[in-house]
Order: structure tokens, then C-alpha cells, then sequence
């Protein structure tokens, strides 16, 4: 999704000023069924469609003309089909599906980015007043909604799913033994590092409300001889013994660079000689020109989540792991989704 700056024209303009509605058709359709009631039914009509997702005639109409100006679904001859990425990423069951991701952009960030102005100004996470409970940080509050605590799990098992599924192709972990996944959250991410090396054990280390919905999950996929869970906070309980490699997968975009230094030390001093810390984010660039999937990114990190995190370039990172004493950094960013890299700290 890399991504040039341009100037901005007209249309671009409308589309930005716009952009709560464009979110807002999006998402109706993958709550109403609309695009895999077109993937089922390519070609159908105002009318047909309307029946199908049991709208009126008028209502149904707004929904189409928007996506279709959007360029979500197509129209031909009176004809209604989804755009072919719409096919790819908005249709369930399809490998590519992105919808559960929306799903935390429609319930969590929507509310809480109504208050990024007064984030801006105050320098905090002001849109968490909008959620439940009196902790710092959203992933604390969410303990107190179940709901949306599952909704934001199933929305990073997710984007696991998309971008994790990668890491185990292009990073080779064959010379560790055990790689612990900090902020693991369902195991995703452990089990699919432990499918591709059968030689090595992986755990998830997070919290406990976390841990124990992971560990359902791995005993789910039959994988719990290989795949554990550790409960704690890794800013203060000790790494599983025997740890070689840890594993950051879109977490360090959390905190602040500060905070994350602290945390790296801590990694550090727990691994061996030759082990390795793995930072896998979406990256931003060096010279602050973007991309555009984080440039959009990070406002829900000071407005919601911390206050403090964004999706840090990769300089950031580097200049980081040198100055808590990882001697080598190795940067990977072929063939990896989403604007997505891979670094590498080796003690």
C-alpha cells in the first residue's frame, strides 16, 4: 500500500472531509451482508438486493450509489457486482477477508478519534473517556467490555491473520528453541511460527484475560504440546525461561520511544548471547513523508490507546536497539503486506 504525496485536488477533498460517511457506507455493507450477497449472486438488481438485505427501496438505494461512487461495487446495466479487491478483502470466508479490522475501526477508534483535537492540545489519550473504567490505557479498559474486548482481539487476530502470516516465511527462525510472542494475544501468530519450524516452542506472553483466551485457542488447534502461554506484564514479570528470540508483532507501536527503550532493555538482559529480538510492524518512513497507512495510523495511538505510541519509522527502532546494546540490526521488507518490515536486533 506504499504510497506517493500528491497535491491535493477537489475530489480528493471531498473524499477527506467525507471520510466518516465513506466508512460509514463501508461498513454498512459488510453488516448487512452486502458483499458476500454479491459474492453468492453476482449481477443482481436495485431491487433483488434491496429483498436481500431487507431494506427498503429508497435506503438501499443511498447504500449503492455511495459504494458504487466509492468504487466498492461496480454498476453495469443496471447490474450490481463487487470491485474486485471489494471480492478479495470484504467477502467472509475469503483469505484475504479484512472485515473484522472495521469492525475495531467502527466501535472503537470512530468514537474515541471524536476527541483528537483535545488530544492534540493536551497531549493525551483524551477519546479514552469514551470507553468504561478508570485505567490508563485502552487495552486496560477493555477488560471492563467484553464485548469490545472481543471485537478488538478478533480485529488483531485479523490482521494477524493478513500480515502475520508472512513473518514466518521471511524471517527465519531455525536456530532458536524458544520464541516467545510478546503481546500474543490469541496465539495466532505463536502457532503459525510453530507450524512452519516443528523444532522449536513458542509461547504467548500477555495478560491474563488474554492468556487464558489464547490458550483456549491453542488447545482449539490441537497445539498446546508446542505452544504455551505466559501471563504478566513484560514491563515488570520476567521472561519465560529459556527464552532465545521475542517476538514484537505490532505492539511497540503502543508507547512512546522512551517506553519502548525500557522494553528493549528488559529483552535484552533476558536473552542469551545471539539472541534476537523481532520487531514486525507496519513501518514508517525515515524522512516523515508517510506512507499513508500509517500516517493514518497513528492518531488512534495518542487520541485512544496510550497517548503516547504512533507507528514509528524504522530510524526510530534502529537508533533504539543500539543504545540499549543489540550489536547488529537487519532490516526486511520484501514481500511483506500493508506497508509492513521486519527488524531484527542480535545481541
Amino acid at each position: 500500500m506504499s504510497y506517493t504525496p500528491k497535491e491535493i485536488d477537489w475530489e480528493r477533498l471531498v473524499l477527506i472531509a467525507g471520510g466518516h460517511t465513506a466508512f460509514q457506507l463501508l461498513w454498512a455493507g459488510v453488516e448487512l451482508g452486502l458483499y458476500d450477497s454479491l459474492s453468492a449472486k453476482p449481477g443482481q438488481t436495485l431491487d433483488e438486493l434491496a429483498l436481500a438485505l431487507k431494506l427498503e427501496r429508497q435506503p438501499a438505494r443511498i447504500l449503492l450509489i455511495g459504494l458504487t461512487a466509492l468504487g466498492v461495487i461496480k454498476l453495469k446495466n443496471g447490474r450490481y457486482n463487487n470491485a474486485q479487491v471489494t471480492e478479495e478483502r470484504m467477502v467472509s470466508g475469503k483469505p484475504g477477508f479484512v472485515a473484522p479490522i472495521l469492525g475495531w475501526q467502527a466501535h472503537i477508534v470512530y468514537p474515541g478519534m471524536m476527541d483528537f483535537v483535545t488530544s492534540l492540545k493536551e497531549n493525551r489519550n483524551a477519546g479514552l473517556a469514551r470507553f468504561p473504567g478508570s485505567e490508563p490505557t485502552l487495552y486496560e479498559r477493555l477488560t471492563h467490555d467484553k464485548r469490545l474486548e472481543r471485537i478488538f482481539q478478533d480485529s488483531m487476530s485479523g490482521l494477524s491473520k493478513q500480515a502475520n502470516q508472512f513473518l514466518p516465511k521471511a524471517m527465519d527462525f531455525s536456530r532458536f528453541r524458544h520464541v516467545v510472542d510478546a503481546g500474543g494475544g490469541d496465539g495466532t501468530n505463536a502457532m503459525a511460527i510453530a507450524r512452519a519450524y516443528p523444532d522449536l516452542r513458542t509461547a504467548v506472553f500477555d495478560s491474563a484475560s488474554v492468556c487464558e483466551h489464547a490458550r483456549k485457542n491453542i488447545e482449539k488447534h490441537g497445539m498446546s504440546d508446542r505452544v504455551g502461554t505466559w501471563p504478566g506484564n513484560f514491563f515488570d514479570t520476567p521472561f519465560p525461561p529459556d527464552t532465545d528470540c521475542v517476538v514484537y508483532c505490532h505492539i511497540l507501536t503502543i508507547w512512546s520511544m522512551d517506553k519502548n527503550r525500557t522494553l528493549l532493555k528488559r529483552t535484552f538482559d533476558a536473552l542469551p548471547e545471539g539472541g534476537a529480538v523481532v520487531i514486525f510492524n507496519m513501518m514508517g518512513n525515515d524522512d516523515d513523508r508517510g506512507p499513508l497507512s500509517t500516517a493514518l495510523g497513528s492518531p488512534y495511538f495518542l487520541a485512544i490507546a496510550t497517548g503516547e505510541g504512533m507507528l514509528h519509522p524504522w530510524k526510530d527502532y534502529e537508533t533504539a536497539l543500539r543504545d540499549v546494546g543489540f550489536k547488529q540490526t537487519v532490516r526486511m521488507d520484501q514481500g511483506l503486506p500493508i506497508d509492513h518490515g521486519i527488524l531484527v536486533g542480535i545481541k
